[in-house]
């Protein structure tokens, strides 16, 4: 009769694991490396997993879940803001507004909920950009920028049409800006030893891509420009003083 796995040991070998991968890649990580870090037998790591691979693919697909549920998530918190607020209209983006900030806000606690998975998952990352060449993962994290950047085209449909960001720029033009910030945001990320300030991230990015993406509509006019005067002056004849032209005159 087989022994039953130790649902306790599964989680010390993922531990261990994810420490061997970060640290030398897929190829190099020796399975008898990681039992030995958690203090079991190779023995105890096939009770679980049939290889390294199958143990790294859980990981991936948590990710990939964890993903998954925020961009659920996501959806439903703003179809549910703006089926309660409706859609904005220009005096909106106002300074000040109330609607303008509540949309931040939830975005920004979005944002930053997508940055504390990435924080989560970071050795996983680190491993799917610098150590999965040569394996069946090389690649697999571009296929994961593809996915999250269709999303945001979709995002940016669904916004566009709430009147929140511009519609004469295509959505996928806008995506390929905001997924180019992500990816380097994520590259950054998974190298630091110290947990960033996420709040401040989303917030710098939130000026800088909000300021561009706003409705035309909801900018304010330029001033017109001060016409200079470019009308001929008009030479003013000069009068000739009597009493000079007399005294000219005089013998």
């Amino acid at each position: 009769m087989a022994r039953p796995a130790d649902p306790n040991a599964k989680s010390a070998l993922v531990a261990a694991a994810r420490a061997q991968f970060r640290e030398h890649g897929i190829q190099r990580a020796r399975i008898e490396d990681i039992t030995a870090a958690c203090g079991l037998s190779k023995g105890a790591f096939y009770l679980h997993y049939e290889s390294k691979e199958a143990l790294f693919a859980e990981l991936v697909k948590d990710f990939e879940r964890r993903m998954d549920d925020m961009f659920e998530r996501r959806t439903a918190e703003e179809d549910a803001f703006f089926s309660k607020r409706g859609a904005f209209r220009s005096n909106d983006f106002a300074p000040g507004s109330e609607r303008l900030a509540a949309l931040l806000e939830l975005q920004t606690r979005q944002d930053v909920e997508a940055l504390e998975v990435m924080w989560a998952m970071r050795d996983v990352i680190h491993v799917l950009i610098n150590g999965s060449q040569g394996t069946a993962f090389d690649g697999v994290i571009w296929h994961i920028i593809d996915r999250e950047e269709h999303r945001v085209v979709v995002a940016c449909d669904r916004l566009k049409k709430f009147g929140v960001i511009r519609t004469d720029l295509s959505s996928e033009a806008i995506a390929m800006v905001l997924m180019g910030a992500w990816v380097l945001t994520m590259r950054k990320m998974v190298s630091r030893p110290e947990k960033p300030d996420f709040t401040a991230i989303i917030t710098e990015l939130n000026v800088v891509v909000g300021e561009g993406l706003s409705p035309l509509s909801a900018r304010p006019a330029a001033k017109p420009a001060r016409k200079s005067s470019s009308a001929p002056r008009v030479p003013v004849a000069r009068t000739r003083n009597p009493r000079s032209a007399r005294m000219r005159k005089a013998p």
